[in-house]
Order: C-alpha cells, then sequence, then structure tokens
C-alpha cells in the first residue's frame, strides 16, 4: 500500500512478540567439538570442486589419497540405503601431517633450527 509520499507502508500486527533468544546448553558430544575447533578453523572441511583446498593448498586428488593410505583422517556421511554422501577431512590431521612432514625434512637434511 503507498501512502500519500509515495512511500510503501507495512501492516504489522500489534500484539506480536519478538523472537525469544534463549541459550541452549550444548550436549557433551557438540561440547567436545567444540572444544575441539582451533580458533577460527573448522574441525571438518570439503574436498575441494577444483583447485587447492583453502586451509591446506592440498588438491582433492591428494586429499583422498592421504586418507586412502590412512595419513589424515576423514569420513564419509550418508543415510543410510543412499548411494551419494559427502566425505569430510579433519583440518587438524592434515596440518599435522603438514608439520610431521616439515619436522621430517628438517631432520633428514640437518637443517635444525633454520627458519
Amino acid at each position: 500500500m503507498l501512502n500519500t509520499a509515495g512511500n510503501s507502508e507495512t501492516n504489522v500486527a500489534t500484539g506480536a512478540t519478538p523472537a525469544v533468544s534463549r541459550k541452549a546448553s550444548l550436549s557433551p558430544s557438540a561440547a567436545d567439538l567444540q572444544a575441539e575447533r582451533n580458533g577460527l578453523l573448522p574441525v571438518w572441511i570439503r574436498s575441494p570442486k577444483q583447485g587447492p583446498e583453502h586451509y591446506s593448498g592440498f588438491t582433492r586428488a591428494k586429499l583422498y589419497q592421504l586418507a586412502g593410505e590412512s595419513k589424515i583422517r576423514s569420513v564419509s556421511i550418508r543415510e543410510p540405503g543412499q548411494i551419494k554422501g559427502v566425505r569430510l577431512f579433519n583440518l587438524a590431521s592434515i596440518l599435522d601431517f603438514i608439520a610431521r612432514c616439515e619436522a621430517d625434512a628438517t631432520t633428514n637434511t640437518g637443517m635444525e633450527g633454520v627458519e
């Protein structure tokens, strides 16, 4: 509806109460997952459709390869009876793998203490 100034008016029901915001307590498993989170980094990530993954720089193929070799954690989530689902990769395990590779490289080349 337009008023005389040409602006639209919105009819709001009187007596409507705003949504009540409640802070629900987390279940123990959700609290564990929240504690597992490292600052602003997510706990689980999806593999990229193309190009490198944002946090690690690994491609989709490399993530699947490392997961297949049990070098990083991954989980497939799908409903019972479904063919397709989603595979998630644990970001902490990916970053730990990179740190192990870095440590192995420095000890194998004798470059301890070099930054």
